[in-house]
């Protein structure tokens, strides 16, 4: 990892970054621990927002794309997790957690520009519009499982056309 940035080292950046991350997760287990009793999955969400934060820093200074989806999943998870948490909507949280996959991919796509990203968008973007019809019992099971084989036996047709034209 070359490079410094306002001459400090990359390195070092992510270090501080990396004890600021873990004094803030065992805070938000303190918290969880001493002040929100009712909610016991919290330090969880505030885990994966710590991960997330370092990952999504991380993956900027190396450029890699695997590190910035990895840690856009995880911001994106744990910000889900507070919303529903704090909002007692956890009847809907695969709502949540599947929109977080939908926007780590979109953001992916446009970050670091790979058509394989923008795939996955589609396929995730297309599940939460099943999985909402389901829900809310505009589609009968049956029809939600034809509906998905077909579109996922089209898509699998459109992923290998699409990388072996190239």
């Amino acid at each position: 990892m070359r490079g410094r940035i306002q001459k400090v080292k990359k390195s070092v950046i992510l270090e501080f970054v990396f004890v600021l991350n873990t004094l803030l997760f065992l805070t938000g287990i303190a918290l969880n621990i001493f002040l929100f009793k009712s909610y016991p999955s919290l330090w969880f969400f505030v885990f994966c927002f710590c991960v997330g934060t370092y990952q999504i820093l991380k993956s900027r200074f190396l450029k890699l794309d695997s590190g910035f989806y990895l840690g856009t999943l995880l911001l994106l998870i744990s910000i889900s997790g507070f919303v529903f948490l704090f909002t007692h909507t956890t009847a809907y949280s695969y709502l949540y957690i599947e929109g977080s996959f939908f926007l780590s991919s979109l953001l992916t796509f446009f970050v670091c520009g790979q058509r394989f990203h923008l795939i996955i968008c589609y396929l995730i973007f297309f599940v939460i519009m099943l999985s909402i019809l389901f829900v809310f019992s505009l589609v009968s099971l049956p029809i939600l499982i034809a509906i998905s084989v077909l579109f996922l036996l089209l898509l699998v047709v459109i992923t290998i056309f699409s990388f072996w034209s190239r």
